[in-house]
């Protein structure tokens, strides 16, 4: 996600969605203590206007993110905020960096690990993060139709050379028959204990233009083409992903008719420990 404008234009759903489950593990969160590592910061507005506040005061949070532009952008947006700082960081790689080994007291991750094709790795190293007795609270997209328009798109011949890798970029629970009990199974193997996992449907309604941002934003193909086909490509993916909702009109002050799209999708939410050394 290199978007940082579209993104921050268009992330309504995932503010929403974060601010409901902060909202939920309250109680958990303020148990929080030491350091506490947020996995896919992205620009970290919801890290510090929703997460932080429900923190214990003297707790402190390292933001990271894959993204250089988004750990770039943070920096300099949140530089007044000294409980709070960034490192550029792969929670799917196959060796991270062994000063972060049980560097961090408990971690949390909002709207990003669906990104992440290797999810074992990615407790795996979780767990290596954390230190013993550490809590995590993550939340992450287990399904939506908008990612079968990738799938439709990449058989377009104008587009095929830019979408090679596509299956890389579909949500590993997608199309999984049983995603909450994966999920418990995949946490327990990686050695933690599991307090909570729950698979939910959610609903969120868009205008077009904000769909249009926000799919933009996230798209991890529209940067690979060259500038002739972009705009045809964001418009075939809007066409695409709208195809697969439920569209309807909106009459605003009686006078002026915008169109709605309301998207039906599923997530993933776990709170869990490291138990061990």
């Amino acid at each position: 996600m290199n978007g940082v404008q579209d993104y921050l234009e268009a992330h309504q759903l995932q503010t929403r969605d974060a601010n409901d489950v902060i909202e939920e593990f309250q109680d958990e969160i303020a148990k929080m203590q030491g350091c506490c590592l947020d996995i896919g910061c992205g620009p970290a507005s919801t890290t510090r206007k929703l997460f932080m506040p429900k923190l214990p005061a003297d707790a402190t949070v390292v933001g990271g993110d894959i993204s250089k532009k988004m750990v770039d952008f943070a920096k300099a947006t949140h530089v007044d905020e000294k409980r709070l700082s960034f490192v550029q960081l792969n929670i799917e790689a196959d060796n991270l960096p062994s000063n972060h080994f049980e560097a961090y007291d408990n971690a949390v991750s909002f709207y990003c690990l669906h990104w992440c094709q290797n999810i074992r790795k990615v407790f795996d190293n979780m767990y290596k993060l954390l230190r013993p007795g550490g809590k995590s609270l993550v939340l992450f997209l287990a399904h939506n139709t908008g990612f079968d328009s990738y799938l439709r798109l990449s058989d377009d011949p104008k587009y095929k050379p830019f979408m090679k890798d596509v299956s890389k970029y579909i949500p590993y629970f997608q199309q999984n028959d049983n995603p909450r009990a994966t999920l418990k199974k995949m946490l327990e193997e990686s050695g933690f204990k599991v307090h909570h996992c729950s698979f939910r449907e959610k609903t969120f309604i868009y205008n077009r233009q904000i769909l249009k941002k926000h799919a933009i934003a996230v798209n991890p193909f529209i940067e690979r083409m060259p500038l002739e086909i972009r705009e045809q490509f964001e418009e075939d993916l809007l066409r695409e992903i709208i195809s697969r909702k439920i569209s309807f009109g909106h009459t605003d002050n009686g006078s002026k008719e915008e169109s709605k799209v309301l998207d039906r999708y599923h997530i993933m939410i776990a709170h869990f420990e490291k138990i061990g050394s």
